[in-house]
């Protein structure tokens, strides 16, 4: 009886939420009757949508927490797609805007200063692989992406931006101002993270990019410190910063690792954890996010049959908890298909729920769409 008037409780406590506003801030209203760590659909693109779009599976995304807003920005290019527009998905209003559209490749210069930008007036970036190079940092209100494109460079899978390569003199690290929806290259000498992944940590409000080494963006005006030089894993991990422990939390590795790595700024201590006990499948390139709530970090996993495409099978959800460095998987948060290729997993602190991009099977084929789950542990 207990268990079940908590229960009551809870739901009822929800179901004020719909449609309105919590001091100030507005929740998903869908998630108001949903149990516990079980996965909803948000949002199905349709053919009547406004905005559509095919999911850039070497894109990245963040989370703009003032605004409640999932931004993606990332290309998977190699000559075929230059998607240079961040598309937002707002969590609430339940709905795809993009900012501008996506410039063609023509627009495709060096500046000046030898910047690689794209537009008639020149104040966009290229289309670029960002992997998990996407960050929102909430005090200067700024998507940052730490990343540039090697695979771009001609006769590697292009020759399209041949004559025009060769003209770049710097590719920075760009920061989105979210205020006026304005990029600007940062001045200091930028080190790129791919296919690798970057992180804000919280507590310092710093940006922490894990791959070729480790480095922090930091100080004022910003400049690139490498912590250590050899990162711990190979490319296509993802990282995410458990502010609860203070620490960071790397998954992941191309070649497919259920390995967790740790650094602890404060301390300087970076290992690989020993990790005793039942762990996930091994994987790469996996969505992943923090959830401050629970003190957990969700992972997913694809489990997928030798047999099966990439995309097909499933994807589990696991939690993982740095204090005892062991995992929690949870039966009833496994997707029925798998993600494959995607960084497109974030917290919303508002309505304290993970939220996912993926391309999702129907039977018109497979469709981005957004789904989410608020997670509770024993």
């Amino acid at each position: 009886m207990r268990r079940l008037g908590s229960a009551l409780i809870v739901l009822l406590s929800c179901s004020s939420l719909i449609a309105s506003e919590v001091n100030g801030a507005r929740r998903i209203p869908k998630l108001a009757s949903v149990p516990a760590n079980t996965w909803v659909k948000l949002h199905e693109q349709a053919p009547t949508d406004e905005v559509r779009f095919r999911r850039q599976e070497h894109g990245g995304s963040c989370f703009d927490s003032k605004r409640g807003r999932i931004i993606l920005f990332g290309s998977n290019t190699h000559g075929k797609d230059w998607t240079n527009s961040p598309l937002i998905f707002d969590v609430v209003e339940n709905r795809w805007s993009r900012l501008y559209p996506d410039d063609e490749r023509t627009t495709y210069r060096a500046n000046d200063e030898g910047l690689p930008v794209a537009g008639q007036q020149g104040d966009h970036p290229w289309a670029m692989h960002t992997f998990g190079s996407v960050v929102y940092d909430p005090v200067r209100d700024e998507m940052v992406v730490c990343c540039n494109d090697p695979h771009m460079v001609p006769g590697r899978f292009t020759d399209a931006l041949k004559g025009v390569w060769e003209t770049v003199k710097r590719h920075p690290t760009w920061a989105f101002r979210l205020s006026d929806n304005r990029w600007e290259p940062l001045p200091c000498p930028a080190v790129h993270f791919f296919p690798y992944a970057a992180a804000w940590d919280s507590d310092r409000n710093i940006i922490v990019g894990y791959g070729n080494g480790v480095w922090e963006l930091k100080g004022s005006p910003r400049h690139w410190n490498k912590v250590f030089d050899k990162a711990l894993c190979g490319w296509h991990n993802n990282v995410v910063y458990d502010s609860r422990q203070k620490a960071f939390v790397v998954f992941g590795s191309n070649e497919n690792s259920n390995d967790v790595i740790l650094y602890r700024p404060e301390s300087g201590e970076h290992r690989k954890l020993p990790t005793v006990g039942q762990r996930p499948p091994k994987d790469q390139h996996n969505p992943m996010c923090y959830d401050p709530n629970i003190g957990r970090t969700l992972v997913l996993v694809d489990h997928v049959r030798d047999s099966e495409t990439p995309t097909a099978g499933s994807t589990e959800s696991w939690l993982f908890d740095l204090a005892t460095d062991s995992w929690q998987h949870l039966p009833s948060a496994t997707l029925p298909f798998a993600c494959g290729m995607n960084y497109n997993c974030h917290y919303d602190p508002v309505s304290h729920a993970c939220l996912l991009v993926a391309d999702a099977p129907t039977s018109q084929g497979k469709v981005v769409t957004v789904f989410a789950i608020r997670l509770s542990v024993d």
